[in-house]
C-alpha cells in the first residue's frame, strides 16, 4: 500500500507539476477582453496606423519586430512610431503581423522604452477596425491626451491638466475650456463630447452628427442654454495657427439675445476658432498649440497633409522684440525652393490683417522683407505680439514676433 501511495503521490505530483506549468503558460498570455477604444486610446503610449514592411525575429528569437510604414498617427511620436516590438509567439502574447497588411495598432512602452503591442491589445489589421477608426476619426477633431493646449487670442487657454474616472468613464479635466474652469470633457465611443458638471453630464458636441442636426447645450452651472447645431464639414479657416481645411463649424444659439457662438474644429488639431456674437462681436482665433507634443504653426520641414514636402523655409524674424527706432526695421527672411507665388502679410493677436509685405511670384533662392511697424495706412501700430505668414503656393506658415513701442 505504501509502494501504492507513493507511485500515486508521483503521478499526481507530476500531474500537478504539468498542470501548473500550463496555467502559468496560459496566465502569461491570459487576457480579459480588450477596453473601448476611448479607454484603450487613454492607457495607450501610442495610437497610430501603418503598413507593416517587415517581421522579423531579435533579441535571440525572445521578441519580433515589426518595421512599419506610418499612414497616420492619433498619439505619441511619429520617430518611435517606425517600428514595433511583440512577443516570440502566441505563448508570449506576441501579435501575428503579415507583412504587407494595414493595421490600427495601440502601443505601449517596454522596459527599454520602445513600443510593443500584444494579442490582448485592439490592435487589429485595417479590415477589421472599423470601430476604432470611428472613434479615432472622432478624436481628431479634439485630440485629448494630458499636455495638449489651445491658446487663442485675448488671452483664452484651453489646457487639459489630467485625467479623472467617475463611473467607469474616463474624463479629460481641463484647467479652463471656453472660460468654465476644471471642465471635465470625455469623447464617447460613438464620436459625441461629453461634459460633465457635479453628478452629471451632457453632450457638448457630436462629430458624427450630420449637417442641420440639432441639440440641447447648457452651461456647468445651469445658467445658460444653446440650442447647438452642426452646420457646416468643409469649411476653411486662416488664423494665426496656420489655415486648416475640412473644419466642422457649430452653432450655439442662445435663447435669448446677445450671446450666440460659432465654433470651428479642424481635424487633427481641435477648436481653431472661436466667435462671440453679442453687443461687441469678439473673435478668438488659435494663435498657438500643443498637441501630443507637436507645436503649431508647425515646422516646415514636416509634409503638409497631403503628404507633399514643404518647398520653403521661414526664419524667425529679427530683431525680436522689435522697438521702432527712426527708420528701424525688422527683417524677415526666408527661403524659396523653387520659383512660386507668395504672400506675406502681417496679422494682430485678434487674426485682423495689419499689413501686406509680399504678394507676387517670386523667384527660387533666398529672401528678404523689411517691416516698419507701420499698418497699411501708414499709421504706427501699437506694442503687442504680431504674426507674420507666409502662404508659398498652397503651403502656409506664420510665426510670432514682438513690437514695444
Amino acid at each position: 500500500m505504501a509502494v501504492m501511495n507513493r507511485k500515486t503521490f508521483l503521478l499526481t505530483a507530476t500531474i500537478l507539476f504539468l498542470t501548473l506549468c500550463n496555467v502559468q503558460e496560459t496566465r502569461a498570455c491570459s487576457c480579459w477582453p480588450p477596453p473601448p477604444p476611448a479607454q484603450a486610446f487613454a492607457e495607450a503610449e501610442a495610437v497610430f496606423m501603418g503598413k507593416v514592411v517587415s517581421f522579423e525575429f531579435v533579441e535571440n528569437n525572445r521578441r519580433r519586430r515589426a518595421a512599419i510604414s506610418l499612414s497616420k498617427i492619433w498619439k505619441g511620436d511619429r520617430g518611435a512610431a517606425s517600428e514595433i516590438f511583440t512577443g516570440a509567439d502566441v505563448g508570449m502574447c506576441g501579435y501575428e503581423f503579415q507583412v504587407g497588411e494595414t493595421y490600427v495598432i495601440y502601443a505601449y512602452k517596454d522596459e527599454n522604452g520602445r513600443l510593443h503591442t500584444n494579442i490582448c491589445t485592439r490592435t487589429a489589421p485595417l479590415r477589421s477596425a472599423a470601430k476604432d477608426l470611428k472613434y479615432l476619426e472622432a478624436l481628431s477633431f479634439f485630440p485629448l491626451a494630458i499636455g495638449n493646449v489651445w491658446t487663442f487670442s485675448l488671452e483664452q487657454q484651453d489646457k487639459i491638466i489630467d485625467t479623472l474616472r467617475i463611473d467607469g468613464k474616463l474624463y479629460y479635466r481641463f484647467e479652463r475650456f471656453r472660460g468654465f474652469p476644471n471642465a471635465l470633457l470625455r469623447l464617447s465611443n460613438d464620436a459625441k463630447l461629453f461634459m460633465r458638471a457635479d453628478t452629471t453630464e451632457q453632450m457638448w458636441l457630436d462629430f458624427g452628427a450630420e449637417v442641420e442636426d440639432r441639440w440641447p447645450v447648457r452651461g456647468p452651472t445651469g445658467e445658460i442654454e444653446w440650442t447647438a447645431q452642426l452646420q457646416s464639414k468643409t469649411d476653411t479657416l486662416r488664423v494665426p495657427a496656420g489655415t486648416f481645411s475640412s473644419c466642422y463649424r457649430f452653432y450655439f444659439k442662445f435663447a435669448g439675445a446677445d450671446n450666440d457662438w460659432i465654433e470651428w474644429y479642424a481635424p487633427d488639431v481641435g477648436p481653431v476658432k472661436r466667435e462671440l456674437l453679442g453687443f461687441a462681436h469678439l473673435e478668438y482665433p488659435l494663435q498657438h498649440a500643443i498637441i501630443n507634443g507637436k507645436e503649431l504653426p508647425t515646422s516646415v520641414s514636416e509634409k503638409d497633409a497631403d503628404g507633399v514636402i514643404r518647398a520653403f523655409a521661414l526664419a524667425q524674424s529679427y530683431p525680436n522684440p522689435f522697438v521702432p527706432i527712426g527708420n528701424s526695421t525688422i527683417a524677415i527672411r526666408y527661403h524659396l525652393a523653387e520659383a512660386v507665388a507668395v504672400t506675406l502679410r502681417i496679422y494682430d493677436v485678434l487674426g485682423r490683417e495689419i499689413q501686406t509685405l509680399i504678394e507676387r511670384r517670386e523667384p527660387a533662392g533666398d529672401r528678404l522683407v523689411t517691416w516698419d511697424g507701420l499698418d497699411a495706412r501708414g499709421n504706427k501700430v501699437p506694442s503687442g505680439i504680431y504674426f507674420y505668414r507666409l502662404q508659398v503656393g498652397k503651403q502656409v506658415e506664420a510665426r510670432k514676433l514682438v513690437l514695444i513701442e
